[in-house]
């Protein structure tokens, strides 16, 4: 009998707090006898000693230590506004919010210019954060179609061991040579804008209100594409690939690995989307019929959440979230947000 052991995770004795400091500036405004409301907020928020696990080579053989490893700012603007009227018997509200969202990194600890991450497998990076720059902002090539003939192939910049039918990436650097100096970055996980809106309405008895929340400006990297894909598990996107001059010039020749699954553009989409997040419709029975049933209050109701999403992005859902700042946007498989029906009944004696 042999016994052993190995490390799972490794500790950081010099460990401590975050530290936080937040400045914020409002507004709070009332019109039209109060039916128009509206709040507005400026802030800045700083966050200092930030905790990360900051990728360490493979051969360790161990989930790398959490670290204190940078400052990161986030500024933006906050903003409430509220319509409430009644026309007839019918009592309405409608709501608006939205907020943007400035990140930058101000600082990064360890004494380290720059910090990468988001594995997506094969030892492949897709993430740089660096000062001045979104944390977790997305790092790689910029693709410019595909090589279409032989002659094409001799006429432009290449990696090594490419061949008519792969990607064409940018010589970003115009140097001649396609290598790790061409990766630039290529977006940001971290939406601009988040935004809802909530539309609420009763009258004689019957309620109803419906709910959306949507967000604008961000990127998800579709690690997925890249994980799913061998000969006899693939995704639809693959019968589009290149099969000679013309066939097409967004999807290269189907591989199983090699240069076309550099980190690149070739994997990233638009993360902006709108969601219906809730519609309830409910009937409260008059007061007249609930003192006959010796009861306070009794409401159906139905209700229905996730009902809707408009979307572009190609992936189960474009809520692709992360609990580290270095992965976030990177969609490995999420799974998506279930479509729920509610039938209820409150009874209140």
């Amino acid at each position: 009998l042999f016994l052993g052991g190995t490390p799972v995770a490794l500790a950081n004795p010099d460990l401590r707090w975050e530290t936080t400091a937040s400045f914020n500036i409002g507004l709070e405004l009332g019109a039209f006898e109060d039916k128009l409301t509206a709040e507005i907020d400026y802030y800045i928020k700083e966050s200092s000693g930030i905790l990360l696990r900051v990728p360490i080579p493979d051969y360790v053989g161990a989930d790398p230590p959490f670290v204190n490893a940078a400052t990161v700012q986030n500024s933006g603007v906050e903003m409430l506004l509220t319509w409430r009227d009644k026309v007839g018997p019918v009592n309405y509200s409608l709501s608006v919010n939205g907020a943007t969202v400035d990140n930058e990194v101000l600082g990064l600890g360890q004494g380290q210019e720059a910090i990468e991450g988001g594995n997506v497998g094969s030892g492949r990076l897709a993430t740089l954060s660096v000062i001045g720059q979104p944390i977790g902002s997305f790092y790689g090539f910029k693709t410019d179609g595909v090589i279409q003939t032989i002659e094409e192939l001799g006429s432009v910049p290449t990696r090594e061991g490419q061949q008519v039918g792969d990607l064409k990436f940018v010589d970003t650097n115009q140097d001649g040579i396609i290598d790790a100096t061409d990766r630039v970055f290529l977006g940001s996980p971290i939406p601009d804008l988040t935004f809802g809106s909530t539309v609420s309405a009763n009258a004689y008895g019957f309620d109803m209100s419906i709910d959306f929340y949507g967000q604008i400006g961000n990127e998800i990297y579709n690690q997925k594409r890249t994980d799913r894909f061998n000969t006899y598990n693939f995704e639809r996107v693959y019968l589009e690939s290149w099969t000679g001059p013309g066939t097409s010039n967004s999807e290269p020749r189907l591989t199983n690995g090699g240069g076309n699954y550099e980190v690149s553009d070739r994997f990233l989409h638009s993360g902006d989307f709108l969601r219906l997040r809730n519609i309830t419709l409910g009937y409260t029975l008059p007061t007249t019929v609930g003192d006959k049933l010796r009861l306070q209050k009794l409401r159906v109701y139905a209700s229905g959440t996730n009902l809707a999403i408009w979307d572009s992005y190609p992936g189960y859902s474009p809520e692709v979230i992360s609990g580290n700042p270095l992965n976030s946007g990177i969609d490995s498989g999420v799974y998506p947000a279930p479509r729920v029906v509610n039938l209820g009944l409150q009874v209140n004696f």
